[in-house]
């Protein structure tokens, strides 16, 4: 009986399939690389692709060990693709953003100071704030005709706020400038409003 019971339990090595556990990692990581989507949302989410590659990478460690017998490579590898993929987004996205508001704030300040240049001080007003409009004067006295020999925009102290140097002759001009929303013909426009303007002169 005991060689019978042996008989049908015995059978060729290639139809007994050994089980192997999950990897928690690799789990892990498969989960946190489609959570890494919410990068492309919010800078405040651009740790997710940071720890789903940690954690992809010490999976496959795990999978890959010798003598572990674990699954989960698979899920692994497509966790870190995940992180990887959306984690290059997220930052391709911000740079672009950036670089075309920095843009739109350097064009927003040569247009305020080419109105003040031109002798149309309302203009310059209607693009500025109280404080910026007090040194309307002091610009037309300093930047007359002189030519512009340098722009350049960086992000200021408030959200989305940039500030612009710009140097107009011997005039180094530092522009505070904030995106607004305007309603023009029942169309949602994007407008830069001037809210500071420091004036400094070379050698003072």
């Amino acid at each position: 009986m005991a060689d019978l019971l042996d008989d049908r339990t015995a059978g060729p090595a290639s139809d007994r399939v050994a089980y192997r556990p999950v990897s928690g990692l690799a789990v892990a990581a498969a989960v946190v690389g489609g959570a890494s989507a919410l990068a492309l949302v919010s800078p405040f989410f651009w740790m997710l692709p940071l720890v789903g590659c940690a954690i992809a990478v010490a999976a496959l460690a795990d999978v890959e060990r010798e003598g572990a017998k674990k699954a989960g490579r698979l899920a692994a590898v497509a966790g870190l693709a995940l992180s990887l993929g959306f984690g290059a987004q997220a930052l391709a996205a911000t740079a672009t953003a950036r670089w075309i508001a920095a843009a739109r704030a350097e064009s927003a300040a040569e247009v305020w100071l080419t109105a003040i240049r031109q002798g149309r001080p309302e203009d310059a007003r209607a693009m500025c704030g109280p404080e910026a409009q007090r040194a309307i004067e002091s610009v037309g006295e300093c930047a007359g005709n002189a030519p512009v020999s340098r722009r350049r925009a960086a992000p200021g102290a408030e959200m989305g706020s940039w500030v612009v140097v710009v140097m107009v002759g011997e005039c180094e001009l530092r522009l505070g400038l904030v995106p607004t929303v305007a309603t023009q013909q029942r169309q949602t426009v994007e407008r830069w409003l001037v809210t500071t303007c420091d004036v400094t002169r070379s050698g003072t």
